[in-house]
């Protein structure tokens, strides 16, 4: 069997270890969201240097183009995680991993399509009814998460800290 067919012989991750990743990554996608809000609260006050904070927070705190910044900014830690390594820091922790069915790493524009097919997440739920455990945006690019084995640590790893 050559590696253009080669399908990949792991088992899908369970749900809940998606579910419990995607806990995990609420923290570095908050870290992100904070980072993506300062950068364009301080570039907003730049271009409007003759407002103070107050009325600048005021301009943009319901416009539509400022939550979309917002949602697309945080986006990006999940979309340069998946395309990089297949796993985003909650991924790693679970040990699980997205991959397309040949074994890749999804292209930009398969990370694009999950990102906006996933729905914050919702598309999760077909997961739990799927046989393959996928989800919507999974099925949509050719994708799944599985389940990566547990590594035996080294003697290196073994030895205590302190």
């Amino acid at each position: 069997m050559n590696a253009s067919t080669e399908k990949l012989l792991v088992s899908p991750a369970s749900p809940w270890k998606r579910v419990f990743a995607w806990i995990y990554d609420t923290l570095p996608v908050a870290g992100v969201f904070v980072l993506t809000f300062v950068v364009g609260f301080a570039l907003m006050n730049l271009v409007l240097f003759n407002k103070d904070a107050a009325q600048v927070s005021a301009l943009i705190r319901n416009h539509p183009l400022w939550w979309a910044y917002l949602v697309i900014g945080s986006s990006m830690y999940f979309l340069y995680c998946w395309r990089k390594g297949g796993q985003t820091v909650g991924m790693r922790t679970w040990r699980i991993q997205l991959v397309k069915s040949d074994g890749r790493f999804l292209s930009k524009t398969d990370c694009v399509i999950r990102a906006f097919l996933s729905f914050g997440g919702l598309a999760n739920i077909w997961a739990f009814i799927d046989d393959e455990n996928r989800g919507w945006h999974d099925i949509a690019v050719d994708a799944f998460v599985v389940q990566l084995p547990k590594t035996e640590k080294t003697a290196e790893q073994k030895k205590p800290l302190i």
